[in-house]
């Protein structure tokens, strides 16, 4: 009996305890269910929230987009609902002009010659100057110019006939108001004092840079190919535009080549002319020439058929290499066919080069002996050389 009993009592024990732990279960599952549908719909809610915040931003970065739009166009939103006024008052009286004149309704087209001519010239000066700021748009301003007079021709004939002068000057002012308003604020802008000058300045650069390379083709030597072919040779180097010629220059501050192609032409030049002594960079020898400095002996020269006699000082390259005597210059036969005839612009360009190759003015000397040219002639394209390379000697 009392083992029944206790039997009895464990299962009901037992019942009991798989009853709580079945409640336990249950409420376990419920809290995870309630978890989760709390979750999803907070999940929801900061959907909702981040959707509401992106539609926010994107709303404020519109607005801010079209303030700054506003601020950019100002003059545009000002100018054309004026245009647009204009042209609701005009196209309409035109039209009903060009029908009474036509009489039919093929005169109803008559706003577009004296309405939208102008305004279609007008947009196309805007667009070249925006797309291509270089390109000029003096014919598409006449054209501006004549459409816009036909149109205010035609408006005062219309007003003129109907109700009197004064009305036809009113009809003709509204025509034009709208494009020549648009043209003078949005298409051609007034601009600053710095854009100004950046533009005048832009143009005195490009003006330069097409004078010098006229002057370039005009002296630059053509290279024939075995085809036929030409091609243009241009002499690299800085020059100066001079009327109509490119005159050798030297900057200061900047390096000057020792070897360019002037010193070849120079080299040549020298080789080919007798009784004259190559002018080589300083350190080089001068052959048959006296390089070191006279102060009192004669010199005595032919040049061009011009025979000079003179004394006094004259400066000339280097002393002589040690061991080889000078020689004398007064005995010397005159031949007035020892040299060749030069044209100046020869005769300075190798000047030029002279002076680049020994880094200091040039001498009389220096000169005759380099080129055949006589005294005088040496005298003035030394003063010449001398004021354009290293400026009047104080």
């Amino acid at each position: 009996m009392s083992i029944w009993s206790d039997q009895r009592r464990a299962d009901r024990a037992a019942d009991r305890e798989q009853a709580r732990l079945d409640l336990d279960a249950a409420a376990a599952r419920r809290s995870k269910a309630r978890a989760e549908a709390d979750g999803r719909a907070e999940k929801r809610r900061a959907e909702r929230e981040t959707s509401r915040t992106r539609r926010r931003n994107i709303r404020k970065a519109r607005r801010a987009e079209l303030a700054g739009w506003a601020s950019e166009h100002t003059v545009e939103l000002l100018v054309y609902p004026l245009a647009v006024v204009c042209a609701g008052m005009a196209i309409p009286a035109m039209a009903y002009y060009g029908f009474q004149l036509y009489g039919g309704v093929t005169g109803v087209a008559l706003p577009a010659l004296s309405e939208l001519g102008a305004w279609a010239f007008a947009l196309a000066v805007l667009v070249s100057r925006r797309r291509t700021p270089d390109r000029p748009t003096r014919w598409l301003t006449v054209g501006i110019v004549v459409f816009a007079g036909v149109g205010a021709a035609l408006n005062f004939a219309h007003g003129a006939t109907s109700r009197g002068p004064v009305a036809g000057l009113v009809m003709a002012v509204v025509s034009v108001a709208g494009v020549g308003a648009h043209q003078l604020a949005v298409a051609a802008p007034p601009r600053s004092r710095a854009e100004r000058a950046a533009s005048r300045h832009a143009r005195l650069v490009a003006r330069r840079v097409e004078r010098a390379r006229r002057l370039a083709i005009r002296r630059a030597v053509v290279e024939l190919a075995a085809d036929g072919g030409a091609t243009l040779v241009y002499a690299p180097g800085r020059y100066t535009p001079h009327r109509r010629r490119l005159m050798p220059a030297v900057v200061p501050g900047l390096p000057v080549d020792p070897d360019d192609g002037w010193d070849t032409a120079l080299a040549d030049l020298i080789e080919h002319a007798p009784d004259a002594a190559p002018a080589g960079p300083a350190g080089t020898d001068l052959k048959g020439e006296d390089r070191q400095e006279r102060t009192n002996e004669p010199d005595v020269h032919d040049h061009d058929g011009q025979s000079d006699t003179g004394s006094g000082g004259v400066a000339v390259l280097d002393p002589p290499p040690p061991g080889r005597p000078a020689p004398a210059r007064a005995g010397r036969p005159i031949n007035p066919k020892a040299r060749v005839r030069i044209d100046d612009d020869t005769a300075y360009t190798t000047a030029v080069t002279l002076a680049r190759t020994q880094g200091r003015r040039v001498t009389v000397a220096a000169l005759m002996a380099a080129l055949p040219i006589g005294k005088d002639r040496a005298r003035v394209l030394r003063d010449r050389v001398n004021a354009d390379l290293y400026g009047k000697k104080s």
